[in-house]
């Protein structure tokens, strides 16, 4: 008797690590399952000019400067003092913000989540969207 007692004590210890083998490699299956963000690779010069929302306005320069200015404030692109520098990786724009002193950087990160000729859509750091017009100039 002692050896089916023994046997039935092996194979259970078997089973055990065979059901626990199998529910890794499910977990491993489901985690390589899940989808992954997908980014856009988004081409500098499709960024390059003036876009408008509302009455707020953004212009990138090809030398990887800008402005924004916002007309419903009175402001005018020459008037504005928030000049900013941005980078482009993949579909993460960055613009740094140089306070009046020029010592403070502000730098605000966007996603840009779709870009065509006429539309700029970009999401902000805190998930808010927002989408501007290219200004035919």
């Amino acid at each position: 008797m002692m050896g089916t007692t023994a046997a039935v004590t092996v194979c259970k210890g078997i089973l055990r690590k065979s059901l626990l083998l199998f529910s890794f490699l499910v977990f491993l299956f489901l985690l390589a399952g899940c989808e992954k963000e997908q980014h856009l690779n988004v081409n500098p010069a499709d960024l390059h000019g003036l876009w408008v929302r509302n009455q707020e306005y953004w212009r990138f320069l090809d030398n990887g400067t800008g402005v924004t200015w916002d007309e419903a404030e009175d402001v005018s692109e020459q008037e504005s003092n928030l000049r900013f520098e941005w980078t482009l990786s993949l579909d993460e724009l960055t613009c740094v913000f140089r306070g009046e002193m020029g010592n403070q950087a502000v730098p605000k990160l966007y996603i840009i989540r779709e870009i065509t000729p006429t539309r700029l859509r970009w999401e902000d750091y805190y998930g808010e969207e927002y989408t501007f017009s290219k200004v035919v100039e």
